[in-house]
């Protein structure tokens, strides 16, 4: 119990109440951020479980990482085991057969993986106490590798006759996106686990443009530090960043412009590129203290820059929804921590025209792929975006507001926001029709 807590197990903690969920057969929501390691809250009831407990990661480099936790705690082949295609078939027959004599405890596999008939004959056959899903997220539409969850769901857990009690691990969201999870798994009740996030090592800005062409000279001077006229782009010190933006032709076009612009060590992914350089930009982009990442689609969920890079997140299209706008920047935060226990701040711009907005209303409208009801949501959440972006209250206010599913919260003004930061009398001054105006034209 020592390997697995660190500390006395009979405290009130993630780990003891996850095990009383499962071992009284309930589906479990579990929403910490990314940085806290997930396979530490279902490790110890996965031990204790009296048949085999199934765990889904989204690629095999997730398995890797929860099998080395395993690994340390004393655990190895065949408690622990797993079966993710990259395997020889004598190395799969092997697997197979430990799982036939029940002396498989855990057994880890990817969503491709699990659609195959052969896995899913493991399952039929075999007592599944419970079934862990890391990143479940995906499962809603919103959210980036949401194809992939939506075939798991499809052609895997939807093939099972009847399906064990689920683990959803997920990061922090509002409490709507619990109940939206649960009614398309068909969870019925469930028990849920809630890590609540950091909003102090955030700052949000954001910057409200005409066209274009100043978007993308406020972006510059944002990198350089705000150079002085004719000077090429130079970052101004260690400063990871990552830029999100909403179509490869879209990230290719601004990657190229930064490199003309004169910065270096400009990267640039997105989800047309094989898996293979999806996962170079990756590694690149959490070893080198100066990477600039212009991404579209990609998963950069392992995005975990050195911390004396001084992260920054920018947004130069509108995301999906706030929600993502709100998990990517907090469970980025969430995950820097240094080995001392100590955050480090996390700068988030997000930049506006009202041409991106329409330009995001054309694509969805052009999507053929989504049904009215669809559309409709996906118009409803790009419009409750914008409403943020022109709100007049503390971005961090209504970003903890909305996390908890309210209209307002009783938190202190953050102080570091775009709002904040303006002068009281220059936000509540002036004529109204001012004010229309400017709504009117953003």
């Amino acid at each position: 119990m020592v390997n697995f807590f660190k500390h006395a197990p009979v405290r009130d903690t993630y780990q003891k109440r996850f095990l009383e969920a499962v071992t009284h057969r309930r589906n479990v929501i579990a929403s910490f951020p990314l940085g806290y390691p997930a396979v530490s809250t279902y490790a110890f009831a996965s031990m204790l479980a009296g048949g085999l407990v199934v765990a889904v990661c989204p690629s095999s480099r997730h398995i890797r990482r929860n099998l080395d936790y395993f690994k340390a705690a004393g655990f190895k082949f065949p408690d622990v085991a797993y079966l993710d295609g990259t395997q020889m078939p004598h190395e799969e027959r092997a697997v197979e057969k430990e799982v036939n004599h029940n002396r498989v405890r855990l057994l880890y596999t990817t969503p491709e993986r699990f659609t195959s008939l052969t896995f899913l004959e493991i399952l039929v056959h075999s007592q599944v106490n419970f079934m862990v899903i890391e990143e479940a997220d995906r499962f809603l539409p919103v959210t980036p590798g949401h194809a992939l969850y939506h075939r798991f769901q499809r052609e895997g857990l939807d093939q099972l006759r009847k399906l064990p009690p689920l683990a959803l691990m997920i990061p922090p969201m509002p409490p709507s996106r619990f109940r939206e999870l649960s009614e398309i798994l068909d969870l019925g009740a469930y028990h849920a686990i809630q890590c609540p996030p950091l909003i102090e090592p955030v700052g949000i800005q954001v910057r409200r443009m005409m066209t274009e062409h100043q978007k993308f000279t406020y972006l510059a001077d944002a990198l350089a530090g705000h150079p002085g006229t004719g000077k090429l782009g130079r970052l101004d010190g260690p400063g990871a960043t990552l830029i999100q933006t909403a179509y490869p032709a879209q990230a290719e076009k601004l990657g190229a412009s930064l490199l003309d612009y004169g910065f270096e060590s400009v990267w640039i992914t997105h989800y047309k590129k094989t898996l293979r350089e999806q996962a170079h930009v990756l590694d690149v982009a959490n070893t080198r203290l100066n990477a600039i990442v212009v991404n579209a689609g990609s998963d950069m969920r392992a995005w975990l820059p050195p911390f004396e890079a001084n992260p920054r997140l920018i947004f130069w299209s509108p995301p999906a929804s706030v929600d993502d706008l709100f998990m990517q920047v907090f469970r980025q935060a969430q995950s820097m921590q240094d080995s001392y226990g100590e955050q480090h701040f996390m700068k988030g711009l997000v930049l506006y025209t009202k041409e991106d907005y329409q330009a995001a209303i054309r694509r969805l409208q052009s999507n053929k792929n989504l049904d009215d009801h669809e559309l409709d949501e996906k118009l409803r959440v790009l419009k409750h975006y914008r409403r943020w972006v022109l709100s007049e209250n503390c971005r961090l206010q209504s970003l903890a507001a909305h996390y908890h599913g309210t209209s307002t919260i009783e938190l202190p003004p953050c102080g570091t926001c775009d709002r904040c930061q303006e002068k009281r009398s220059a936000r509540n001054g002036g004529p109204m029709w001012r004010k229309w105006l400017q709504r009117w034209f953003y």
